[in-house]
């Protein structure tokens, strides 16, 4: 599908509109979007006490405007859900700044308040952005920033600020970026002359932080920030969401691009949906690696649910889907409003539930009673986020998945390896997920699947709109890895240190590398390396993380070999021993020799070129 093209040379009536009563959000849930921004779903990860809160200098009495507790508040709050895109620090409640306006301020009327209420500060604290106390009262008040000892304003509102740093933000996570730097502009003042000929302000006032003073421009797929002021190392930033047209700003301005990195790609990559064509399972067809095996095809009626269970949602019309566990004690209803409605029939004074856990219709939902007598409810919806939990604690607050499909349908059961679940999403897509261990496997069985049941013997029904297959799961190959999760879990990578603090992010990014999805497990090789390899070997989450990862380069499926197998190689390259650490960091690769010299002769170059090193460099001695 062709990708809409935004002309943001046309931001600035876009700009007018909301400034002339558009819904206060509307644009900031705009820009996000086009941007490739998507709500993950949940709830916040960051709330709004979570900042640099203090216990003074804050004036109770005055109010807070409804514009900052509306954006705490909201699902398009992108920064509480993802706080790195920003690196901003927040103050909550807003606090009364040490620097006032002057006394000669024409930002508030003579002898009014001239004190500022900060609730954001840049990462570095080299400035704060506030609003006027005076102006507390207001639904929407201006936005200034401290510049050089002074308030200057910033924005024109608080909600006009938001999108504005989301629009600052976002587009160097999520596009294409081209950065020339001031000594190019400099020497060519043809450049800004050209960006003025041919392209629109975006109608947004100069954006102020560490002194770049960034005048922004629109293009068709792109924004063009011109640095005007001392602090900006870059006078010219593009920012696209193709590269193409990237390619075409920077050749109309005549700026150079053509250096290998010049260009950087995206650092935020949605993951990719399937291109799969109806599902077509067939008695006797299996899966190429084994994983499943249909063992018969015909019209399997769906599992009955009680008719109780529907009538849990009151509302004509707000019905969306229904799930009972097997005794009919647990009864569950997804509405049109993302609500689900629990109702446990067994319970001395039975109550119905409702949790309110999705901002989409439900389209599909399972219940399981554990043989510890827990039980579990799984909802997914039209956005493809899936929520899980157990009816007497509160949900978790992140999805348990989520992908950028429709959700079509879940199945749940107790298997002989323990609990599991199976999610089937509208671009053919199911992935099988085991609970204990949090192994899934990704089975790309077409287009049109509208149930899904799952049995404790392990077989998998797969009902489309001809028929029903039942297919055999084979465990061991459907999450080869299984056991490697587990042992992750025996590791107390809490107590290690990695090159950037403690080893928490350890056991879940090997787990990632075991990922079918290709960019997955190669993000997650990229970040173990930054943070397990040091020549020095200040890294004590490397020896026990060693093995873990030797065990997936062995897997002739992982995503990520040729890198991997480097991964492993720079481990065993330590030069400067601290404590015995090199010591143990090298004979834990060394340990680990015997199991992967056949790469030696594996069909792809990369890979023998890595073993090559990993010879070298274990055969080399700390110094």
């Amino acid at each position: 599908m062709t990708r809409e093209i935004i002309d943001y040379g046309q931001f600035a009536e876009r700009l007018q509109r909301q400034q002339q009563g558009r819904p206060r959000w509307e644009l900031l849930h705009a820009v996000q979007q086009e941007w490739g921004y998507e709500d993950p779903g949940g709830e916040h990860l960051h709330s709004r006490w979570g900042g640099e809160n203090r216990t003074h200098g804050i004036d109770w009495g005055l109010p807070v405007p409804p514009a900052l507790n509306e954006w705490w508040d909201s699902p398009l709050n992108s920064f509480a859900f993802k706080p790195r895109l920003y690196w901003v620090h927040t103050q909550w409640p807003p606090t009364i700044s040490d620097l006032e306006l002057p006394q000669d301020s024409t930002l508030v009327a003579p002898g009014g308040d001239r004190r500022v209420c900060v609730f954001m500060s840049e990462y570095h604290y080299s400035h704060a952005w506030g609003y006027l106390a005076a102006e507390a009262e207001l639904p929407d008040p201006r936005v200034v920033v401290s510049i050089g000892g002074e308030w200057v304003v910033q924005s024109r509102s608080l909600s006009e600020f938001l999108m504005q740093l989301a629009f600052e933000r976002m587009p160097a996570h999520y596009g294409w970026t081209l950065r020339v730097p001031r000594a190019v502009v400099d020497a060519d003042p043809e450049i800004v002359r050209r960006l003025t000929a041919s392209y629109r302000e975006l109608g947004l006032l100069p954006w102020q932080e560490m002194g770049t003073d960034a005048l922004s421009y629109g293009a068709p797929d792109a924004v063009i920030r011109h640095g005007r002021g001392p602090g900006a190392d870059f006078a010219i930033v593009i920012n696209a969401r193709t590269r193409d047209a990237l390619v075409a700003v920077a050749e109309t301005l005549g700026v150079d691009w053509s250096g290998d990195k010049a260009i950087r790609p995206p650092s935020e990559v949605p993951e990719p949906l399937e291109d799969l064509g109806p599902a077509t399972l067939a008695a006797g067809e299996a899966d190429p690696r084994g994983r499943w095996t249909v063992l018969m095809r015909g019209h399997i009626a769906a599992p009955s649910v009680p008719g109780a269970a529907a009538a849990l949602v009151s509302a004509p019309g707000a019905l969306r889907s229904v799930a009972s566990n097997r005794s009919g004690t647990t009864l569950v209803a997804g509405d049109v409003d993302g609500s689900v409605h629990v109702l446990e029939t067994d319970d001395e004074s039975p109550e119905t539930i409702v949790l309110t856990l999705h901002r989409a219709p439900v389209t599909a939902l399972a219940c399981l009673e554990l043989a510890n007598g827990k039980r579990i409810v799984l909802s997914g919806d039209e956005h493809g986020v899936i929520r899980y939990w157990n009816t007497r604690r509160k949900p978790m607050r992140i999805p348990y998945d989520r992908r950028a499909t429709p959700l079509r349908a879940l199945a749940v059961a107790q298997l002989a390896t323990g609990p599991a679940f199976a999610a089937a999403w509208a671009d053919g897509l199911v992935r099988v997920y085991d609970l204990e261990s949090d192994a899934v496997a990704g089975l790309r069985l077409g287009t049109g699947i509208r149930f899904l049941g799952l049995d404790e013997d392990g077989t998998l029904r797969v009902t489309d709109g001809e028929g029903t297959a039942t297919l055999a799961l084979d465990p061991d190959k459907l999450w080869p890895h299984r056991d490697l999760q587990l042992r992750l879990e025996d590791v107390d990578w809490g107590s290690l240190w990695t090159a950037r603090g403690p080893g928490h992010m350890v056991p879940e990014l090997i787990g990632k590398v075991a990922s079918d999805d290709k960019k997955t497990a190669m993000d997650a090789v990229h970040d173990l390396y930054r943070l397990l390899v040091s020549k020095e070997a200040a890294s004590t989450a490397a020896v026990p993380a060693i093995p873990f990862l030797v065990d997936l380069m062995v897997d002739p499926d992982n995503k990520s070999r040729s890198t991997l197998l480097l991964l492993i190689a720079d481990l065993a390259d330590v030069r400067q021993a601290r404590g015995g650490r090199g010591d143990a960091q090298l004979a834990a690769v060394r340990a680990a020799l015997p199991a992967l010299r056949h790469l030696h002769d594996d069909p792809e170059s990369p890979i023998r070129w890595a073993a090559n090193e990993l010879e070298q460099n274990c055969a080399a001695s700390p110094a």
